[in-house]
């Protein structure tokens, strides 16, 4: 039998030991991979743990209780909302910070006065709000395409609309207007009154920039 001198099968033994070491580190690489993207993927799902769907639940259940406190929860304490009215010819913009600070032009009710005009809102995705016309509202029909309660994630148009220089407002507060419209990301329309809701999404939560109470032919 021929005998392997003893140099020579040290040198394999060191090269296989070489050989493996690039497994085991590639190993610990991937390893690290898969845990930082589980990481990733598990900020990124909490950012969003509540749907809109059910946030905006919990705003009408709120509306529908008149309870104050759980609607502040959906007013950004640093923007606050705006409400959009019409009581003439023109339409009213007025900025709020909570909603007990809240006096419509109508009589001076508060906001969740409402809450006996929206009695129920069986929420349904729209790629677009149906189309209104006038010409076609009168007795039971509210002039839009389609009834119902509707929200879309197409806002482009109320995030450039210039509806707020008919208003009268300030140069500060028509500023503040535009941008908090650029934050628009969801519009709900309730047919029946014709009311809509303007909400935007921001630190994990969906808050009401605009609710607009305007009643359309009403000029």
């Amino acid at each position: 039998m021929t005998r392997v001198p003893t140099f020579i099968y040290t040198c394999l033994l060191i090269l296989c030991s070489c050989n493996e070491q690039p497994k085991e580190i590639q190993g610990s690489e991937s390893l690290e991979a898969v845990q930082e993207e589980s990481a990733r993927k598990g900020q990124s799902a909490s950012t969003d743990t509540t749907s809109f769907e059910d946030a905006f639940e919990q705003f009408f259940n709120a509306l529908q209780a008149s309870d104050i406190a759980a609607l502040n929860a959906f007013i950004d304490p640093q923007q606050g909302f705006w409400l959009i009215e019409q009581p003439g010819a023109l339409p009213t913009y007025t900025h709020f910070s909570n909603m007990q600070a809240v006096k419509r032009e109508y009589q001076e009710r508060p906001f969740t006065s409402i809450n006996q005009e929206i009695r129920t809102c069986q929420l349904q995705l729209r790629q677009s709000l149906p189309n209104f016309d006038c010409a076609t509202m009168g007795g039971n029909a509210t002039g839009f395409a389609e009834d119902g309660c509707f929200y879309s994630t197409n806002t482009s148009a109320f995030q450039t609309t210039d509806m707020w220089k008919y208003a009268s407002l300030s140069q500060a507060h028509a500023q503040q207007v535009q941008q908090l419209q650029k934050q628009v990301a969801i519009t709900v329309l309730h047919t029946a009154t014709a009311y809509r809701f303007h909400f935007g999404y921001r630190n994990g939560s969906w808050f009401l920039l605009f609710a607009d109470l305007r009643i359309p032919c009403s000029a």
